[in-house]
């Protein structure tokens, strides 16, 4: 799962700069480091013990830096992020009910 946790990272802040190009926030390297930083802890702890989904700790994370509600869901940041987040749940809850 760690490789799907790479590239789910990579696509999400893809589409958060795409998302990003056309309006009014920028999501500066500092930022992305840490967003990825964050993304990287919660992901890689064991499924039973992550608390936040991808999108909940984007949500998050912007809400924090910019002092914006942000509402995205996984369609938000790209077809490929989005097949990815859906691919890390259906891993979560295959390795949840293993346990």
């Amino acid at each position: 799962m760690n490789n799907l946790i790479e590239v789910l990272i990579k696509e999400i802040i893809c589409g958060i700069n795409l998302r990003f190009e056309s309006g009014e926030y920028t999501l500066e390297k500092e930022n992305e480091k840490m967003l990825k930083d964050i993304l990287h802890a919660e992901l890689t702890k064991p499924s039973i013990e992550q608390s936040r989904t991808p999108t909940q700790i984007v949500n998050e994370f912007l809400h924090e830096k910019f002092n914006e509600s942000f509402n995205l869901t996984p369609a938000n940041f790209g077809d490929k992020a989005h097949k990815l987040i859906m691919e890390w749940g259906i891993q979560k809850a295959k390795d949840i009910s293993e346990k």
